[in-house]
């Protein structure tokens, strides 16, 4: 199997990318075939791997280290965040010879543990998600949202609206990790970006940003969706015992803003 995996580390977020990169390499899928596609407006030291491919992408937007503090900012106005498949799509045809195409957050990394292919994938299905591990009584200590209360976006103006009527379950995908077969994981890259470029004509902002429009994508192909376990995005920042679950992969380290203010 050829993997293409997505990594989008414009400015400080580059800082990840040596964490992320080995432990990718190391426990993830390791009878795969892995290249690594690498959105930065940023400069590597040294040679780099083969299979490491450079995307020059920069940010219209001006980023300051404020902006790392505030949890919506660069969501909002990045390539990491409503951006990001815009950003993606420009790559199409490179990712056209893979079988599968992952996207992972900048700030996540293996833990020790091998995750095989079977552990992670379902070939019985196109596409796959993330449940959302702090959206869910069963999974987190900390919360009871359910049901009509998960943060599906509401607004019937918004082509990522969910309505109450429509939701299939109570599983909420995160936007931290998502992919699917190739090549139908590009067509709904491209419909994704459509919807948020014509949302935002009409001055529409989501609650949930791009995860609002990939938990739509679901719930309007629910049958074709592998949901994985949250252990694969565990809160590095969170206490251990706040969950249910043990991790396979961290995200949102603890050490995330030490490396990006660094």
């Amino acid at each position: 199997m050829r993997i293409a995996i997505n990594f989008i580390g414009t400015g400080n977020y580059l800082k990840f990318f040596p964490r992320y990169y080995e432990t990718f390499m190391e426990y993830f899928a390791p009878d795969c075939d892995k290249d690594f596609f690498v959105f930065t407006d940023g400069e590597f030291d040294g040679e780099l791997p083969v299979n490491v491919k450079i995307i020059n992408s920069s940010e219209n937007k001006d980023v300051k280290k404020s902006d790392y503090d505030n949890r919506y900012t660069l969501t909002y106005h990045s390539i990491g965040g409503l951006k990001r498949f815009g950003e993606i799509k420009k790559i199409r045809d490179q990712l056209a010879d893979y079988d599968w195409y992952i996207y992972f957050d900048a700030d996540m990394y293996c833990l020790t543990e091998t995750i095989n292919y079977e552990d992670f994938f379902d070939d019985s299905k196109t596409f796959f998600g993330v449940q959302h591990p702090c959206q869910n009584p069963d999974l987190c200590n900390f919360t009871s949202v359910s049901g009509s209360d998960l943060p599906f976006e509401r607004n019937p103006e918004s082509l990522a609206c969910v309505t109450v009527e429509e939701q299939c379950d109570d599983v909420y995908l995160q936007g931290c990790v998502w992919g699917g077969k190739v090549p139908q994981v590009l067509d709904m890259i491209e419909d994704l970006d459509d919807r948020i470029i014509k949302d935002l004509k009409k001055k529409i902002m989501t609650f949930a940003h791009d995860e609002s429009y990939l938990n739509r994508y679901r719930n309007e192909n629910f049958q074709e969706f592998h949901i994985l376990s949250p252990a694969f995005a565990k809160p590095g920042d969170m206490p251990d015992d706040a969950f249910k679950f043990s991790a396979k992969i961290i995200h949102s380290p603890s050490d995330k803003k030490q490396i990006l203010n660094s």
